[in-house]
């Protein structure tokens, strides 16, 4: 007999251990909210759940880089479409400029506002994003042309990651920008400059510089368009990010956040459980201690 409830004894110590560690660990869920605190949880729960941590990381350094790429675009369309209003005010003096009507006093007051505007495209072509010259390639420390227009800077394209395998870049070299048929929007105001302030220039040679700046203007707007472009994609891009950023979060909440009302329910049978045991063992233990005392 005292085999018999020795053994089940043991059994009962042992049901009321297990309990009791099951307990412990539903009150540290229930605390933490976080049903996997620990490998011994469930380790291949919290292999899935590294690999969901991974993934929302590095989507959200791709949307960092979107919006970099974002914000660098959208001020270099700002500039294109300043370079734009110029070129077209240019145009129109030039327009003017090229009728037998003018005299040269009327040239020479509207040479200065071409200076004014070829000095403006120089400061436009020389912009700086975040301290850093955006027209001249990878040599951002360096003004992309220097006062005799010449451009400074290198062909080299600034490239950021926006997705697994998928780079943009969010530069555009300045001699790409600021250049048609191999002159700059600045040498053609300042040759529209000494053109009107020469007393020798006739009103033909003035109306040359129309297509000039005409071709200079479509090179504008391909620019535009080109950043249009890319400005769309990152939108796309961002919006399939976001997409798969709340997909994986959700997959990662199932992995190792609590379900309060299950936890709660889990709780409450064992605390039930573990009252029985104690009922239980306190059965046994009088029934023990009166036949031994028989």
């Amino acid at each position: 007999m005292r085999t018999t409830s020795f053994t089940i004894f043991n059994q009962l110590t042992r049901s009321l251990g297990n309990n009791l560690r099951i307990l412990s660990r539903l009150n540290n869920i229930l605390s933490t909210g976080k049903k996997i605190n620990n490998p011994s949880d469930d380790a291949t729960g919290m292999m899935k759940a590294m690999d969901y941590k991974v993934s929302i990381n590095e989507i959200e350094q791709y949307k960092r880089n979107i919006d970099e790429a974002n914000a660098r675009l959208s001020f270099a369309d700002t500039t294109m479409s300043s370079v734009t209003n110029l070129l077209i005010r240019a145009r129109e003096m030039t327009v003017q400029g090229s009728t037998d009507s003018l005299s040269l006093q009327d040239r020479t007051a509207m040479s200065q506002e071409v200076a004014e505007l070829r000095d403006e495209l120089l400061s436009l072509s020389n912009g700086k994003f975040r301290n850093k010259y955006i027209y001249s390639g990878f040599k951002t420390d360096t003004p992309a042309y220097d006062a005799s227009f010449a451009y400074q800077g290198d062909a080299g394209e600034v490239n950021v990651m926006i997705d697994h395998n998928a780079t943009m870049a969010i530069n555009i070299p300045g001699d790409q920008v600021f250049s048609s048929g191999g002159t700059t929007f600045m040498r053609t105001l300042d040759d529209l400059y000494n053109a009107l302030t020469n007393p020798a220039s006739t009103s033909a040679d003035i109306a040359l510089f129309i297509d000039d700046i005409d071709n200079a203007l479509d090179r504008v707007a391909n620019v535009r368009a080109d950043i249009g472009a890319r400005l769309n994609h990152l939108d796309d891009r961002r919006i399939s990010l976001e997409d798969r950023d709340i997909s994986l979060k959700t997959y990662l909440s199932e992995t190792v956040d609590t379900d309060f009302a299950e936890t709660i329910s889990e709780i409450s049978k064992t605390e039930l459980a573990l009252q029985s045991l104690r009922q239980s063992g306190a059965e046994i233990l009088s029934q023990s201690l009166l036949s031994f005392l028989r």
